[in-house]
């Protein structure tokens, strides 16, 4: 059970500062050299595979985070009413889903026909909790417009635009989208509710909130 919810809240603002920062600071055109291990062998490192460490780990533990918060009623009745949008594309296959295939989105989800729909923070929590895909998406420019596209070379990252996910339960019938922006605005909304009314009847509590912010508050 959670008390104290301005720990936690304290904990995503930390996080969201720090991914906001990695995003906006690095280069994630650049390679990074061959670094020693603890072994004095020798590995490569790509960034784009750091950068999707880093996002998948805040997207996971903020998760749980905000979930936590929702089921210990520490968050105002207005902001777990609230949607937000996403995109969802449905399955175009019959073929299963697996581990070996998975990544091939492309060809399993209909990415061409998408539809928005507005869902609450907790389910879109909780689908990235049990995320079985989860796939950051980058938009890219040509670098040279005179060279075919085909030239892998030729394209480079400009920015982060989202991530494609879906939980285990829901992968066999869509895809979900959801932007970055979206996504840290969840988490701002989150720091920013702060319940300042309790109301009790007989079907249990009603909850209210002020726009009083965590910063004012803590």
């Amino acid at each position: 059970m959670i008390y104290d919810s301005s720990v936690w809240k304290i904990e995503l603002k930390k996080d969201l500062e720090e991914i906001r920062d990695f995003f906006k600071e690095t280069d994630l055109n650049y390679d990074l050299e061959f670094e020693e291990n603890d072994d004095s062998e020798q590995e490569e490192s790509e960034i784009l595979t750091i950068a999707f460490i880093k996002l998948q780990k805040f997207a996971i533990y903020s998760s749980i985070i905000l979930r936590k918060l929702i089921e210990a009623r520490k968050l105002s009745d207005e902001l777990i009413g609230k949607n937000y949008p996403i995109k969802t594309f449905s399955k175009q296959s019959d073929e299963p889903i697996s581990i070996f295939n998975g990544y091939e989105i492309e060809k399993l989800y209909e990415l061409n026909n998408p539809t928005t729909k507005n869902i609450s923070i907790k389910m879109i929590a909780h689908r990235l909790i049990h995320s079985y895909h989860f796939m950051p998406k980058y938009s890219w420019i040509k670098i040279d417009e005179s060279l075919p596209d085909e030239d892998a070379e030729n394209w480079e990252v400009q920015n982060l635009e989202g991530v494609w996910f879906s939980s285990d339960k829901t992968k066999d019938s869509e895809l979900s989208f959801i932007e970055i922006d979206i996504y840290f605005k969840i988490i701002e909304d989150v720091i920013n509710d702060f319940i300042v009314h309790i109301e009790y009847n007989g079907d249990g509590q009603i909850v209210k909130k002020s726009s009083v912010g965590i910063n004012e508050k803590l």
